[in-house]
């Protein structure tokens, strides 16, 4: 059984006109009017979520993405100096110093 702290209660002020209307879907529906407003909610979160979540591709976008990582162009000279830079300033020295492999593949980039 559910207690009072697991549920909370949601109050949205609307006209009369536009409650009498949720009112009549919610009877069409064969639900009660916080029902439908619930689901009505929970239906719009998801596509919400989803549209913000969700990247979605051409064929072929994916396909170039697929190129790419497959077969990734070579480091450019000012990339590979700007890592050097940015290792000699230990931003991440502490996921170098517990690992012994951390330390060699350090030495080695």
């Amino acid at each position: 059984m559910k207690t009072p702290d697991e549920d909370i209660q949601l109050v949205a002020w609307v006209t009369k006109d536009l409650y009498q209307f949720i009112q009549t879907a919610a009877e069409l529906s064969g639900c009660s009017v916080s029902q439908f407003f619930a689901d009505a909610a929970v239906s719009t979160a998801r596509a919400v979520t989803e549209q913000a979540t969700q990247i979605t591709l051409s064929m072929n976008a994916a396909e170039q993405i697929l190129t790419a990582i497959a077969n990734p162009p070579p480091v450019s000279d000012s990339l590979q100096k700007a890592a050097v830079r940015h290792r000699e300033k230990n931003y991440y020295e502490s996921d170098f110093s517990a690992d012994p492999k951390n330390e060699e593949r350090r030495s080695h980039d």
